[in-house]
This record gives structure tokens, sequence and C-alpha cells, in this order.
């Protein structure tokens, strides 16, 4: 079975579109759904819970929600989607998935990345993300990540920190076997662009190189979301 965990903080607006797509595909392929709050000041809890059992946590902190959504699965897969993503096919995405992780050379997954808005910048970003997870190693959050529970147990999982959770988890998931990347592409929203697509870009790469530098996560978080 598939464990299709989903971390939100307000989302109301978007999270309904994702889980309807969900809960109308067949168990050809079996999978649940595990979504986990991080506090959410509007109506992510009420609109997620019209389709889903929701779990919440006291911190928005993608770490924590991501590791407990895995303790609170039953799945041998998992899948980590966010609420913002669209995929044309969830279908196919759950079997496309399944076939790879039964090929033991993999230790992991991710989607071919794309953005809602077909702007130069935008389809740059999406072909240097894609590089990224291809030659690097690195899959972040809007890629789709997925991996096997016992891949996902060798690695560690995810540690409980509020930011580079997913570059964590995927440099050392990379050290056990190679990525899959699938032909299916994943769409994810440009909304984090809005106040200015090259300040946040240069932003995004100004937390990367601190990081590599040694910055802790948790300072980096509070310049990220600043």
């Amino acid at each position: 079975m598939i464990s299709i965990i989903i971390p939100v903080l307000n989302e109301e607006k978007r999270l309904a579109n994702l889980l309807r797509e969900l809960k109308q595909l067949d168990d050809r392929v079996p999978f649940e759904i595990i979504v986990v709050d991080g506090g959410s000041q509007d109506q992510t809890v009420e609109v997620a819970k019209k389709f889903v059992t929701v779990y919440q946590v006291k911190q928005a902190n993608r770490g924590v929600q991501l590791k407990f959504g895995v303790k609170k699965s039953s799945g041998d897969i998992l899948w980590f989607l966010h609420s913002d993503s669209v995929i044309k096919d969830y279908q196919q995405a759950l079997s496309q998935i399944q076939k790879a992780v039964d090929n033991p050379c993999y230790s992991a997954g991710y989607f071919k990345l794309a953005f809602d808005s077909s702007e130069f910048f935008f389809r740059y970003l999406a072909k240097t993300s894609n590089l990224r997870a291809k030659y690097l190693g690195l899959i972040f959050g809007d890629q789709g990540l997925f991996t096997t529970r016992k891949q996902y147990d060798q690695a560690g999982g995810f540690e409980t920190i509020p930011l580079m959770e997913d570059w964590r988890l995927s440099r050392k998931l990379r050290k056990q076997g190679k990525f899959c990347p699938l032909s299916l592409t994943i769409t994810t929203s440009s909304r984090r662009f809005r106040k200015g697509k090259i300040r946040t870009h240069l932003k995004m790469h100004r937390i990367k190189l601190l990081y590599l530098l040694g910055v802790s996560p948790d300072k980096l978080a509070k310049r990220y979301y600043k």
C-alpha cells in the first residue's frame, strides 16, 4: 500500500481540490491519505476533515509534520506530496510509483517538476530543479519524493527541523541507491515568488549557501519565512 503523506499549513484554498482528486481514485493500487496540520489559522483542518482524518501537531514544522505522518501511516511505500501540487493522472502516478520501487536498484524517486506559469523564468527554474535531482541527488518537497518504508527507515527518516528536511533525507537516500525519475509531471504553485521572482530566487540560493556553510535549519527558517 502507498501512504500519501501531506503536510499542511493554512491551505484551505488548495487542499480540497487535491483531496477530492485522490478520493476519486479506485483501489487498483491500494493507498491511504495522511494529512498532518501544523497549526493552521484558517479553515484547513475543517476542509480536510470532509475527506480524511486529520492529524495535528502543535508547531508549524515540516520535519515534525512529515515524521509524524510516517508514524501514523501503514503503507510499505511512502509518497510525500505538497497540497499545492497537481498531477494530471493520479491513478497513473500510483502505478508508476509502485513499479519504480519494485526495482531494487532504486532507493527513491521523484516527478518531473513544472510550475503553473509558462514564463521563461519558471521554465528555467523547473529545468534546473530536475537536473539537480538527477545529477546531484537532491529532491525537494515539491518534486513528489517517494520511497519505501524500508529505505526511509534505513536513511533515518525525516529530521524534526523546520527547513532543509527534504535536502537531508534525499542525500541519505541517494547514498543507498539510484533515484528513479518518473515520466509524469508534477505542477507546483508559483505563489512563493509573488514578492519578486529574482529576489525570491536569490533568497533561496542564499539559504542553501548558508546551510552549506553550517548555519542551523532553525536560523535558516527564520530567514526563509521572514
